[in-house]
């Protein structure tokens, strides 16, 4: 048998800890050691498979501080593929770290019971006995606070009360004035998160005891309690404060969808896209000749996608490419920067911009938005009514803002009305049935890209073409002028030797026949200078 390791020395990896003994043991002890045991070898089986590490076992000289961690479950599968996984593969945290055992015991072993008696003996003054009695007076002069509500809602509510720097009745008094100096929208979003509910506010409402023995939680709901209808203020005031930031989102996006569906049925982008679909609808006609497909004098938009699709017989293009260069042509158009336009714009850039905006516009969400807003003004309206015939009326603000917010909201209910209508044209304009406004605008707008990326491609060969075309007449005029600086050196060459010759036929010896040599000698010039052309 191998002896266990000494107190402070872990365990070597892989080593279990030898049987203990269980003499003289009672049964829940048994139990415990038994159950001790079966951990154990479950790690060992769970290192086993994961091939990681056995676990560490320490025994340290003092009894250490627990930790109340929420541990892992010894499950194979559930450490599988983890960073624990990974953890326990890698090497002992000695090989990385100097781990000073003693000084973290020193820092986190459990205070016991024995070392404060010894102070209290090591005191001879005495003090340590008055000191205690302190203790047990203040126990019990102090104050003993009843708590009715659950502790966990408690404690949330009390987190939340902490961020304010308000009294309850401050609270209250600025909820009933709809005082927004005083409680911004977060606050009263805070407010609204933690208000007692009617459960809670009849359980602290038939305390027969003394209200300030109270926690602090049970005295705010208190004081909420003691206004009536203060939970519909609460909504009525956070109404009121969201009203300045939901109405101009509402009405923003309420002109987009109407401008957007207008530019698809009118003015300058409604003609470019005309004058697109009619070349498109020519050459699906032209491809589908002599099939019935060919019978028709439109296409669905989902069918926008698919001229991206369909490519050149030999591979290098596709029909929108084609369909592309037809426009450009036509409006002799060209996204090729120059010094004039350094950042040409498409044809359908601005159009673009209009469907990605309008796209992103959920129908579902505005609709809710909207009845959201009617709903929440009629009941403030009515509210208002009636808390006028009590002893606690609304504030003059809020009669202000029921006018203001009435005027606000009929615009938005015209702009609804408009909408609709501009949007149900659109889609009968393109013969298309009426849907969500998100899928009508997410159509055009995938279109309108592929069709910008189209035009990209179109004038980075167009450019490319260009470049070539430049490139091939300069090496044509490079070899021309190489072909001239060539003829004139042959030239000059020519005429240095006939030169030459000449000049040695006029200085032949005195009285020798003079005609033969010059003879000869332009007979040579001539032949060298049919040589030389001849080379050219």
């Amino acid at each position: 048998e191998v002896p266990p390791p000494p107190i402070g020395v872990p365990l070597p990896p892989g080593m279990v800890p030898p049987p203990p003994n269980l003499d003289g043991l009672s049964s829940p002890q048994r139990r415990q050691l038994s159950a001790e045991e079966k951990r154990i070898k479950l790690a060992m089986e769970v290192a086993s498979d994961l091939d990681i590490n056995p676990l560490r076992m320490f025994t340290p000289e003092k009894k250490m501080r627990r930790f109340h961690w929420e541990a892992l479950d010894l499950d194979t599968k559930l450490l599988r593929d983890t960073v624990w996984e990974d953890i326990g593969q890698a090497e002992p945290i000695e090989e990385d770290v100097d781990f000073d055992r003693r000084l973290f015991e020193s820092l986190f072993h459990e205070r016991t019971k024995s070392s404060k008696g010894s102070r209290l003996k090591r005191d001879d003054t005495g003090d340590g006995e008055d000191n205690q009695q302190k203790k047990k007076k203040k126990r019990a002069e102090k104050k003993v606070t009843i708590e009715l509500v659950e502790s966990r809602r408690s404690y949330n509510v009390d987190i939340t009360l902490s961020r304010f720097k308000l009294s309850y009745s401050e609270i209250v008094d600025a909820i009933v004035k709809m005082d927004e100096s005083v409680l911004s929208l977060e606050g009263v979003q805070r407010i609204q998160s933690v208000f007692p509910s009617k459960e809670e506010i009849k359980l602290v409402s038939t305390y027969r005891g003394n209200p300030a023995l109270l926690g602090h939680v049970e005295q705010f709901f208190l004081t909420m309690a003691s206004i009536p209808g203060l939970r519909r203020r609460l909504r009525n005031f956070r109404f009121l404060l969201e009203f300045s930031q939901v109405a101009p989102k509402v009405e923003a996006s309420l002109q987009s969808i109407i401008t957007s569906s207008q530019s698809l049925t009118s003015g300058d982008p409604s003609e470019k896209l005309r004058f697109l679909l009619r070349v498109m609808l020519y050459c699906g006609l032209y491809l589908n000749s002599g099939t019935k497909k060919a019978f028709t004098y439109g296409f669905r938009l989902s069918s926008l996608r698919r001229f991206k699709s369909l490519r050149s017989t030999d591979r290098k293009t596709t029909l929108l490419h084609f369909i592309v260069q037809l426009v450009n042509q036509h409006h002799h158009l060209s996204l090729i920067p120059t010094e004039s336009n350094p950042t040409p714009k498409g044809f359908f850039d601005d159009l673009q911009d209009m469907m990605k905006k309008s796209c992103r516009i959920e129908m579902g969400f505005i609709e809710s938005e909207i009845k959201q807003i009617s709903q929440s003004l009629s009941v403030f309206k009515v509210c208002v009514t009636e808390a006028s015939k009590t002893n606690r009326p609304y504030p003059d603000k809020a009669k202000d803002f029921v006018k203001y917010a009435e005027e606000r909201f009929n615009k938005i209910s015209e702009d609804q009305a408009t909408c609709h209508r501009e949007f149900s044209e659109a889609c009968q304009y393109f013969g298309e049935k009426e849907g969500a406004w998100e899928e009508f605008f997410e159509t055009w707008f995938e279109f309108l890209s592929e069709y910008q990326r189209a035009e990209i491609d179109v004038a980075r060969a167009i450019a490319n073409e260009r470049r070539m075309a430049r490139r091939a007449l300069e090496e044509k005029k490079r070899k021309e002028e190489k072909k001239q600086r060539r003829r004139r050196a042959s030239e000059a060459a020519i005429r240095k030797t006939s030169t030459r010759i000449a000049s040695s036929a006029r200085a032949g010896r005195p009285g020798s026949n003079s005609d033969a040599p010059a003879s000869a000698a332009s007979k040579l010039a001539s032949k060298l200078e049919l040589e030389a052309f001849g080379s050219l």
